[in-house]
């Protein structure tokens, strides 16, 4: 049958609702697809603008098993609120329907949507969102303004509207984004309204180079905001510097300097050109072109030093006027491991990041079931301390009941399905092969993960199911701390295929705390 999860207050009578809504192609994961309108949810009437339910329309190429629908909002953790399992035959269409009464009436003003997971007659995913927006009335509103005006780039634009307030209006801010699209900077405000409840704007803006929108906030006397986008179409491309010439793409030398060569042209002149990498996971600078002294057309000619792990250079180029265009040049560089950085994790009362997929992603306690084919390994915080846990040692021990969703344990479902993880800690200066690893991990040149990298240095196959952390025990094979025992070795089993990958774990932070423990870490995963 299908069941829901009421995690709110009842709803009384709902009315007739606001805004328009847009149809849209969802993201997916897996064979098929998941479309959806945009809702508005309204503070007043507690409803929906379409109706009492939110629908999505399914498409899965394997066939319906089951569905699991999670609000997801910015104050809250992500929240199953309904489940569908009475899907019979396991159709390919299916619409989903989910009622009013399952949403959480008088806590969704951080609204962001609904994340829905579909799981397939083959046991893969599929994933889609429905977008939903949050409409407070009590909020100041805005009243015959234009969706879009034609900018008089050599005068002023005219920006008229009128603004309402129960409240009273405080102050009105005018923004526009001359500088990075989207990126909003201080234009003009108007701070002498004197708390009026009506207020009817007529401002003459000056165009500043490159922008594409005006913002408009108004904040009442009680320091509430509403905020309008006003588009305004630019060909903005002509004020920006431009490149000329570079390579699409660039094959480095690994044990020197690589030539970086091209033209760049500026309206206003240059000021600077940036180079970055992305070595560390994040465009890092590593060197600038500096002094241009405003010169209208620049022949790059320099050097990149070439760094381990990098994929990719970023150029941007800034004028004499702060604006400023960017080039990404993918480096040819093929390597033997991915690494994901900074990977947070909460343990499981949280409940937020408990398992670590094979995508480099981490999902909650929630999405266990959804997820069973894809889980590396879970993070769990026992009173003995923070622990790394072996998916398939869940099978036979105690910590899945523990990972509860809305007050219900992991009841495996597709125990087949689940990878054998295991790990080794390395201590370095434990032997020459574990100090090596260290020393490679310090230097950021870590990317072979072949059986061969650990053979040749004797280090063993990894053999714990639960690697425990301890700050101030002596460590061992299954004891890691933030010091001498910071690096884990893993092998991930897929125990249908029997195939396996090897990584390397380097832990960064642990917040030990029974339930609520946190740690962050890097880890390489041979491809």
């Amino acid at each position: 049958m299908t069941n829901f999860l009421k995690t709110g207050f009842f709803m009384l009578a709902f009315a007739a609702t606001i805004a328009s809504c847009k149809k849209e192609k969802l993201s997916d994961i897996g064979e098929g697809s998941i479309k959806s309108e945009t809702y508005t949810f309204n503070k007043a009437t507690k409803s929906f603008d379409l109706g009492d339910e939110v629908k999505s329309e399914i498409v899965a190429n394997s066939g319906i098993k089951t569905i699991y629908s999670y609000l997801i909002r910015n104050n809250a953790t992500d929240s199953l609120i309904y489940i569908t399992t009475d899907i019979k035959n396991n159709p390919t269409n299916y619409t989903l329907t989910i009622p009013l009464a399952s949403f959480p009436a008088n806590n969704m003003s951080q609204v962001k949507g609904v994340k829905i997971m579909v799981k397939q007659g083959n046991n893969s995913s599929l994933e889609g969102f429905i977008p939903i927006k949050f409409f407070d009335p009590d909020l100041p509103q805005f009243n015959s303004f234009p969706t879009q005006i034609n900018a008089d780039l050599s005068g002023t634009t005219a920006i008229t509207g009128n603004l309402t307030s129960d409240y009273g209006i405080k102050q009105v801010d005018i923004f526009d984004d001359f500088q990075t699209e989207n990126t909003y900077v201080l234009a003009h405000s108007i701070n002498n309204i004197n708390g009026d409840k009506q207020y009817a704007l007529n401002y003459a803006y000056t165009y500043r180079k490159a922008a594409q929108h005006i913002k408009i906030r108004v904040t009442d006397i009680y320091n509430q905001t509403n905020e309008l986008i006003i588009n305004m179409p630019v060909d903005v491309s002509v004020f920006k510097p431009k490149f000329i010439g570079f390579a699409a793409n660039i094959t480095p030398i690994t044990t020197g300097t690589t030539p970086l060569t091209g033209n760049i042209t500026s309206v206003t002149g240059l000021k600077k050109i940036d180079i970055y990498d992305d070595r560390n996971g994040v465009y890092e600078l590593v060197s600038t072109l500096s002094n241009l002294n405003g010169v209208k057309t620049y022949d790059v000619s320099t050097t990149y030093l070439y760094k381990k792990r990098a994929s990719n250079l970023k150029l941007i180029a800034v004028d004499t006027e702060d604006l400023q265009t960017e080039l990404t040049i993918p480096l040819n560089v093929n390597y033997g491991s991915v690494v994901y950085r900074d990977v947070f994790m909460t343990a499981q009362t949280l409940g937020t990041n408990t398992i670590f997929l094979e995508n480099g992603t981490t999902a909650g306690n929630c999405n266990l079931i959804a997820n069973e084919a894809n889980i590396q390994f879970v993070f769990f915080a026992p009173t003995a301390g923070p622990t790394l846990y072996n998916p398939f040692s869940g099978i036979t021990g105690t910590f899945p009941a523990n990972m509860k969703c809305n007050g219900t344990g992991w009841a495996i479902a597709d125990q087949a399905a689940l990878k054998d993880t295991k790990f080794r800690v390395l201590i370095n200066g434990a032997s020459s092969g574990q100090t090596d690893v260290y020393n490679l991990v310090a230097a950021n040149e870590i990317d072979d993960l072949s059986d061969a990298f650990f053979t040749s240095r004797t280090l063993s196959a990894p053999s714990s199911s639960g690697p425990r952390y301890e700050a101030s025990a002596a460590p061992s094979a299954s004891l890691f701390n933030l010091t001498t025992a910071k690096i884990i070795y893993l092998r991930i089993t897929n125990r249908t295929t029997t195939a396996y990958k090897n990584a390397i774990m380097v832990i960064k932070e642990v917040n030990s705390n029974a339930g609520n423990s946190t740690m962050k870490f890097d880890i390489y995963i041979q491809k």
